[in-house]
């Protein structure tokens, strides 16, 4: 579902592009000759080719910032899953004594999941939800009693790894990522002059509606292992 505040966005940049087209179009006819010689439209070009080279680079910019931010947070996602599994494995080494920590972990990363990866617009996890599970996880890991030096080296690497997963989601807090404003989308249309026909103003009208209409989401198909 589209949010409707896309929608009145839309509707709203379609009323002033379209009525601007016709108040351009009826205005044009009224204006003496020398507004509409080669030389004012020379003019008119050149300052709409700055205009659009400037919103060029800023929209570079911005599209670079939210390509590293995505860049920056699909590393901690993957390092954290990567942490999931090895510490997964470690309890599993260590033998049975580890059952209810092992359970522990697979309701962490399964919340965890649910978190980052919504199956709905609204979250079904909160985030004190998924801390408290890691916390009941560190509990159980620091519960278990080591009988030799073999089991004392094992729960040294699950601690380790537990202190990993705690880094990795202040990372992802401190880290939420940027987006490109949908507002400022409506500056990239096309075709700054249109001929004096009802054809060439639908049809510019028509080109820039269709860039800031918003595309519709698709879950994200990225599980942990």
């Amino acid at each position: 579902m589209i949010d409707s505040s896309y929608l009145y966005i839309c509707v709203g940049a379609f009323v002033a592009m379209f009525g601007g087209a016709l108040i351009g179009l009826f205005t044009a006819r009224a204006l003496p000759g020398h507004h509409l010689s080669s030389e004012s439209a020379s003019v008119v070009k050149l300052s709409a080719a700055i205009v659009v080279s400037l919103t060029s680079l800023v929209l570079a910019l911005m599209l670079s910032s939210a390509n590293s931010s995505f860049s920056v947070n699909a590393g901690i996602v993957k390092k954290l899953s990567s942490d999931l599994i090895h510490l997964d494995h470690i309890l599993r080494t260590y033998g049975p004594e580890t059952n209810e920590a092992r359970a522990n972990l697979r309701a962490y990363a399964t919340k965890k999941n649910e978190e980052l990866f919504p199956a709905s617009e609204v979250p079904s996890t909160s985030n004190r939800e998924t801390a408290d599970l890691l916390d009941v996880l560190l509990d159980a890991i620091l519960s278990l009693s080591p009988a030799d030096q073999r089991h004392t080296a094992l729960i040294s690497q699950a601690l380790t790894l537990t202190n990993n997963i705690y880094d990795e989601r202040w990372l992802l807090w401190a880290n939420p990522g940027t987006t490109v404003p949908v507002q400022f989308l409506f500056v990239l249309s096309s075709g700054y002059f249109s001929p004096s026909s009802a054809s060439g103003c639908s049809h510019l009208s028509i080109s820039r509606w269709s860039r800031v209409l918003p595309s519709p989401r698709s879950p994200s198909q990225e599980q942990f292992s």
